[in-house]
């Protein structure tokens, strides 16, 4: 289990400077006016509206939840290397982590759509290049995962319970 922790810290690392950049080039054209894709919106004097604002907020705190959900897991991979499977902080971390992923998830679902709205409805295209630093099915697997981890942390914490018991009629 050991091997696979420093593949693990790689790809975290990866993952957070994806979503970083991402997060950092959509908010230079969307709050400084920045025409970083050469989309051309800007060269009128356009600016992003107030709603495009709020949702890559929505979307770029999803993604950070995110981003802190998977920090929370690889910080307590010692106790899976250790095989400490029953110990409460590890249950913790899986519960923790299972609620944050469920609530990035539709938090980041919920913007998306409100994304979709804003071109259906309102016909604001402007700054659209900018939110697409995501994925509807990536927010619909992250809510899935939540749930497993949710789940998982109650059979550990169940099976903590057990041991419990066990060791004490020993």
């Amino acid at each position: 289990m050991k091997n696979y922790t420093t593949p693990i810290l790689i790809l975290f690392l990866f993952l957070v400077i994806a979503i970083i950049g991402n997060i950092t080039i959509s908010a230079i054209g969307l709050f400084f006016n920045h025409d970083v894709f050469n989309t051309g919106v800007y060269a009128n004097g356009y600016e992003a509206s107030l709603n495009i604002k709020l949702i890559f907020m929505a979307k770029a705190f999803a993604l950070l939840m995110f981003i802190y959900s998977v920090y929370i897991l690889i910080r307590n991979l010692k106790f899976l290397v250790r095989r400490d499977f029953f110990n409460n902080k590890l249950v913790q971390c899986f519960s923790k982590s299972g609620k944050l992923f469920f609530f990035s998830g539709i938090v980041g679902f919920l913007a998306s759509i409100c994304g979709i709205l804003n071109i259906a409805i309102i016909k604001d295209f402007g700054s659209q290049a900018y939110l697409n630093i995501d994925s509807k099915s990536l927010y619909i697997m992250l809510m899935i995962l939540g749930f497993f981890l949710l789940l998982f942390s109650k059979v550990l914490d169940k099976g903590n319970e057990i041991q419990q018991e066990n060791d004490l009629t020993i």
